[in-house]
């Protein structure tokens, strides 16, 4: 863990080296480097306080869901404090270090450049202009390709959405997302978690997050990403925080996550949490450590699911399966929401608990659920919570940007290759942009469709 926070430090410190030798030439001009998502050797919200604007570069694989995809713009909103970031790399087609490398189909660019804008960006670029005739990345997509002519599928797309953009950019740029949920993405945990030697090897940290985030995205339900040493004044914004797989509780945090629940927020996290003080050394005295009063549970053992191994986990409106870990918990306080089923010894223990505490509620889920698991335990949450979800067909997602005024814009974005259609009269109609259309509640989108809508 101290290698891992040298190597993040000492690189930011090449950075801001670099950025200062700039300042004594030139006070005014911004000063960004590009970020990568979910890179897990560098600590990014320490990064984005040394930097000018965030920007970072967004390479979705071929099987990336786009809530994952949403997820890493949301999280780069969130290093920078909310604020506009820049989208500064993408590929206009295909990406080169695949095993194999499809090109992008109609319209999917867009789509992606669009997501970004959604989700808080204020610059669409891409990596690269002109395809280079040699080296590593001969075969990286281009604006303009090997064969040298504007009249290719790529160059007429990539000419359009600039268009587009350039037409109606200018009224977007400096609105904000507003969110009422913030994630923990949390570095020191990344780090820990990933590097245990045991209970198990089976967890990407980002995957973990994503698993969360995903159930909120597919409701339409906006979430700021924060890290875990968020003051407690900020934290209050929210009326939800959750914090997946938070298995390094830092310094003061678990102290702000009681004051924050004990004042009428609502707070889950589960699996592996509060396992490891700052110098990743286990808490003495059970799991999560200096959370068990908080969440009113004490976790004994955590059982370890073999690849491909699950568990089922039952009760009310959850009737899901967990996988990778399962905490044989222990109730202090807590009330059951879902047991653990199978043939298991811990059968019928409690798989899913919820605390009163002070104003508040505190969630512990002790199994990473299945998709369909994830959504039945949100649920509820959601809309005792009052979030706002809006429903859209599968592969629609819905964002919300909000400028002066009172001025709303929503994105509404096909994520998949086939038609969709919906009706959202919640939204009370408005003027789409792109094609000047009046919307009132029924929409149409082709594939990879996108509609920016001027809400009224």
């Amino acid at each position: 863990m101290d290698y891992r926070r040298f190597q993040s430090q000492a690189q930011l410190a090449c950075y801001t080296n670099e950025r200062d030798a700039i300042r004594e030439y030139d006070a005014t001009t911004p000063i960004t480097t590009n970020l990568m998502g979910t890179f897990k050797d560098l600590d990014y919200f320490e990064w984005a306080k040394e930097m000018d604007v965030v920007s970072w570069d967004n390479y979705p694989g071929m099987d990336t869901p786009p809530s994952f995809t949403a997820m890493c713009h949301d999280l780069m909103r969130g290093i920078g404090g909310n604020k506009p970031f820049m989208l500064m790399e993408q590929t206009p087609n295909q990406q080169n270090w695949f095993p194999f490398c499809k090109v992008k189909q109609p319209g999917e660019v867009r789509k992606l450049s669009w997501q970004a804008v959604a989700h808080g960006a204020d610059t669409v670029r891409f990596f690269q202009m002109k395809q280079s005739l040699g080296g590593c990345e001969r075969f990286h997509g281009a604006v303009i390709a090997h064969d040298g002519t504007e009249e290719s599928r790529v160059f007429k797309e990539t000419a359009a959405l600039g268009e587009e953009l350039d037409r109606i950019g200018r009224r977007i740029m400096g609105s904000r997302i507003e969110s009422r949920v913030a994630i923990m993405f949390d570095w020191q945990s990344y780090w820990s978690l990933e590097g245990c030697v045991g209970p198990t090897t089976g967890f990407n940290y980002p995957n973990e997050v994503h698993r969360f985030y995903r159930a909120l995205w597919r409701r339409n339900v906006p979430v700021d990403m924060i890290a875990s040493t968020t003051p407690l004044a900020r934290l209050s914004q929210y009326d939800l925080a959750i914090a997946p797989a938070l298995i390094t509780v830092l310094p003061g945090v678990a102290e702000t996550l009681e004051a924050y629940v004990a004042d009428g927020g609502t707070f889950i996290t589960g699996y592996m949490a509060g396992i490891h003080d700052e110098h990743d050394l286990v808490v003495p005295g059970g799991y999560p450590g200096k959370l068990c009063r908080l969440m009113g549970v004490w976790v004994e053992e955590i059982d370890a699911l073999a690849p491909g191994e699950t568990i089922e986990v039952h009760g009310g409106t959850v009737d899901a399966k967990g996988e990778i870990v399962a905490s044989i918990i222990h109730r202090e306080g807590a009330e059951r929401l879902a047991t653990y089923g199978g043939d298991e010894f811990y059968a019928g223990h409690s798989a899913l608990t919820v605390n009163a505490y002070g104003k508040g509620k505190a969630y512990f889920v002790g199994t990473p659920l299945d998709e369909t698991g994830m959504s039945a335990f949100m649920a509820p949450i959601i809309k005792e919570l009052d979030l706002k979800s809006l429903d859209t067909p599968e592969d629609v997602s819905l964002s919300v940007r909000y400028g002066d005024g009172g001025t709303r814009y929503a994105f509404l974005i096909n994520n998949s290759a086939a038609d969709k259609r919906l009706c959202l009269s919640e939204l009370n109609g408005g003027t789409e942009l792109l094609t000047g259309t009046v919307i009132n509640d029924l929409i149409e989108l082709k594939p990879y469709g996108v509609d920016v809508i001027a809400l009224r």
